[in-house]
């Protein structure tokens, strides 16, 4: 029976190592718009990897038509801030930037918060947050 559950408890740590993200918003994360500006904030941002530092990273909030899923994003960027390069095994807690407010086109769209990282010459996606309250502009 022990060496049953022993196993479970490994197969789970093994699980969730093989899930977790290098990069990732941890925690509770939002947004405020406070006339032009748009404040972005998250409880912790993780850098998971064993060694070195990450790339630039950015945190941005786009409005799009649809949730997203991965992959190539379609929508607006209606605020970004740089948030600085994370060490291997360390996190930024607290984030909170304020940046400039853009309105999108007129519409109702589905929020997302990005994070993403500079990487071969441009910013890539590494973990997202879709909101489920869509905003009309």
């Amino acid at each position: 029976m022990l060496k049953k559950i022993l196993l479970l408890i490994v197969v789970q740590a093994l699980f969730v190592f093989a899930y977790a993200k290098d990069l990732q918003f941890s925690g509770y994360t939002s947004y405020k718009r406070s006339g032009g500006v748009m404040n972005l904030s998250a409880d912790t941002v993780r850098n998971n990897r064993r060694q070195g530092v990450s790339g630039d990273l950015k945190i941005m909030l786009w409005a799009s038509t649809q949730k997203y899923r991965g992959g190539r994003i379609h929508g607006y960027v209606v605020a970004q801030s740089r948030i600085g390069r994370l060490n291997a095994n360390n996190f930024f807690s607290r984030v909170s930037r304020n940046a400039s407010f853009y309105v999108p086109p007129r519409g109702r769209y589905s929020m997302i918060l990005t994070l993403s990282e500079y990487r071969y010459g441009r910013y890539e996606i590494v973990d997202y947050i879709n909101y489920n309250r869509r905003e009309s502009f």
